[in-house]
């Protein structure tokens, strides 16, 4: 009765031991940006399936959550992938798994109606033609992902409620970002570098007005857009059906997707 009454003991422990692995693998967690591209990979992909959710503040801090081991993987885009991680890196232990998901294009956003957006366009239209944002994508290594050419409706000043007029009448666009490497993040001297930058003050520069950098968080930006915190998202925004409801977005001069970021094995 001993040796029965032990091998059952053995038997549940055994069953016990293996529910608590099956529990440790469910547990898996994924972190993603709130109300990014990222996220809705991390909820809606199939290989996550069997990880919890948790959103985290910005793309940074997904893949400091990974380098810690507090998470076993992320999803962040894939431009930032590019020169963030991997060897020579702050995040050398890390790497991408597959080949991504969520084939999609950036735009820049402006309030809805905005025909500061036209003006935008035309713009950047001209930097493509001249060169200037394909050498500015190649010094952050993206130039095989910028977009070619695309035909836009002509720039006409709006007669009420002109956001070009508002822009220019105070000389500066305030330009609502995030920070992240290769877009927009601070370099070893503490200086505003990346390649939205340096695009963001080439447009700015033939526009004739100041380009000011403003920090937002990324989940309340189309109110800081509506409230006129901001003039426009320009921090690598995926161009959305619903963000073309409701905001102005300009053409896509980018091709992005996300990526899931692990350890390295």
């Amino acid at each position: 009765m001993k040796k029965l009454l032990a091998l059952v003991m053995a038997v549940l422990m055994m069953a016990t031991i293996f529910a608590g692995c099956g529990d440790k693998a469910e547990k898996m967690i994924v972190v993603a940006e709130k109300e990014s591209a990222g996220e809705e990979v991390a909820q809606k992909e199939a290989d996550f399936e069997d990880y919890k959710y948790t959103a985290v503040d910005t793309q940074s801090k997904a893949l400091t959550e990974v380098k810690s081991g507090t998470a076993d993987a992320a999803v962040v885009d894939y431009v930032m992938s590019i020169g963030s991680i991997g060897e020579g890196t702050d995040y050398a232990d890390l790497v991408v798994e597959g080949d991504g998901y969520s084939e999609e294009e950036y735009g820049i956003a402006f309030r809805k109606g905005s025909d500061l957006t036209a003006k935008i366009n035309e713009i950047i239209r001209e930097l493509k033609a001249d060169g200037t944002l394909k050498t500015v994508a190649e010094k952050y290594k993206l130039q095989d992902i910028l977009l070619g050419d695309k035909e836009t409706d002509a720039f006409v000043q709006s007669e009420t409620d002109s956001d070009y007029k508002y822009v220019m009448d105070k000389g500066e666009l305030v330009i609502g970002i995030t920070y992240f490497a290769p877009m927009n993040y601070e370099n070893e001297d503490g200086e505003l570098v990346g390649f939205e930058t340096e695009f963001a003050k080439a447009v700015c520069a033939k526009l004739g007005v100041n380009a000011k950098f403003q920090e937002i968080s990324w989940a309340a930006k189309e109110t800081e857009l509506e409230a006129k915190n901001i003039d426009c998202i320009w921090n690598g925004m995926t161009i959305t059906e619903k963000r073309e409801e409701n905001m102005s977005v300009s053409i896509p001069y980018m091709q992005n997707k996300q990526v899931k970021v692990v350890k390295s094995k």
